[in-house]
């Protein structure tokens, strides 16, 4: 009875972990017109954060990436060459690994919180379309302190590609 009490434990706390690469509705601040998403391409993905965010190149690099492959499974027709696409850059706001030991302890301590405002850019620089995207997670128990700020980010690049959906 033991092997099947541990079992079950374990499986509950991965559908829990599964809650940190869900998606998160990104909440539009100036959305693209239905003819811009349309016809939407997008030639280049970059990151930054503003002066009080500790983030390295490596972290803005693997956002990137993450994006960039979620957007290639949803829609590959959207890359394309500089010509008329459109740039998207992902400046992040906040980004708080968190404490796994604190969530561990209590459900709402040492939580992972990723913020960033997504802005899409033509060549010359003028914004078409905005969004802000945030992704956080705040289990406690076995399910925060297994869960790391990998898996949110996973949930984080997803809410993001959501952005071209």
């Amino acid at each position: 009875m033991k092997p099947l009490h541990v079992l079950c434990v374990a499986a509950f706390a991965a559908l829990l972990a599964g809650c940190a690469s869900s998606v998160s509705a990104p909440t539009a601040v100036s959305a693209l017109s239905p003819d811009a998403k349309a016809a939407l391409r997008i030639s280049d993905i970059t990151a930054d954060a503003a002066s009080n965010v500790q983030m390295s190149d490596g972290d803005f690099g693997v956002v990137c990436q993450k994006v960039h492959g979620y957007i290639q499974q949803q829609s590959p027709s959207v890359f394309a060459d500089a010509n008329g696409a459109l740039k998207m850059n992902i400046h992040f706001t906040k980004f708080d690994r968190g404490n796994a030991f604190a969530r561990a302890m209590l459900i709402g301590l040492g939580q992972i919180v990723i913020e960033a405002d997504v802005t899409l850019s033509d060549s010359s620089g003028h914004t078409v379309g905005e969004y802000k995207v945030a992704k956080d997670f705040a289990l406690g128990g076995i399910a925060g302190a297994t869960t790391t700020v990998d898996d949110v980010e996973d949930g984080f690049a997803k809410s993001v590609a959501a952005v071209v959906k």
